[in-house]
């Protein structure tokens, strides 16, 4: 969750400013937190509050999405999740956007198997983006997260990964590769960036670098190169300074939760 946090607010500023290479400083005084941050802690906090409450997940789920999507307005969501937001009746519209991954590492760190995690995954993105290639792209990234945080080896992630993407190689597509806010565009990409890797940076630089949907390219990689690498202190401490005090304190709340669980 760190990680995706860390991704988000790295790759802020190049969103629409593609930076094709691995070169450039992490963080910018004009760099700042997005929707992706903003609906990774909202699905940590709903998957905290129906565990705790026994309550209905894909309603609580949905309940703390739309409150702190309304909480935190204009931080970059798309145009059909914007209505969504507005709605007096909100309901999940089949999206198969980028924003299904890039809010679902709460799900891999709490669920107590992979084949759990992926059902988590999947309820995380039901609320909004219920196409099943959205549900599917929440799913993998979860259960990654979970295999790479109970110690799978990097090749055996990878071919894992492969069986539902087809992972392209950066180097090869770094020239070409172009926004796409789709999962199926994104997940390949976020997924090579960690995977070929050598440290968390590393992975981060890597999302960053292919260019595209740089932010959310970065979250869902973040999320993933966490869960195998863990974060450096030093990074998390200056990335929490651009968050606001809520936000920092539900993130602790839900590292807290997670320490105790294990």
């Amino acid at each position: 969750m760190k990680g995706a946090i860390i991704g988000d607010i790295v790759g802020s500023i190049y969103e629409w400013h593609n930076h094709k290479s691995k070169d450039f400083p992490l963080f910018q005084p004009n760099c700042d937190f997005t929707d992706d941050t903003v609906m990774t802690v909202a699905v940590a906090m709903g998957l905290l509050r129906a565990g705790k409450t026994d309550g209905d997940l894909l309603e609580t789920l949905t309940e703390f999405i739309y409150d702190y999507g309304n909480r935190y307005p204009h931080r970059g969501y798309g145009n059909r999740f914007r209505h969504w937001l507005r709605s007096s009746d909100p309901q999940p519209y089949n999206s198969f956007g980028n924003g299904a991954p890039m809010r679902c590492s709460a799900a891999g760190m709490i669920a107590g198997s992979p084949e759990k995690a992926y059902e988590l995954g999947t309820y995380t993105a039901a609320p909004t983006h219920n196409h099943p290639e959205g549900m599917k792209a929440a799913g993998v990234t979860a259960m990654l997260i979970w295999h790479a945080r109970h110690g799978m080896r990097m090749d055996a992630l990878r071919e894992l990964a492969a069986k539902y993407y087809d992972l392209p190689v950066l180097d090869e597509i770094r020239d070409s590769y172009t926004f796409d806010v789709s999962s199926m565009g994104t997940m390949p990409v976020a997924l090579s960036a960690f995977l070929e890797s050598t440290s968390f940076e590393d992975a981060i630089r890597n999302a960053i670098s292919v260019g595209g949907d740089s932010d959310t390219i970065a979250a869902i990689t973040g999320s993933v190169a966490e869960a195998y690498y863990g974060v450096p202190e030093e990074l998390w401490a200056e990335a929490s300074g651009f968050l606001t005090d809520e936000l920092r304190e539900n993130v602790e709340e839900f590292y807290r939760f997670v320490s105790q669980t294990e």
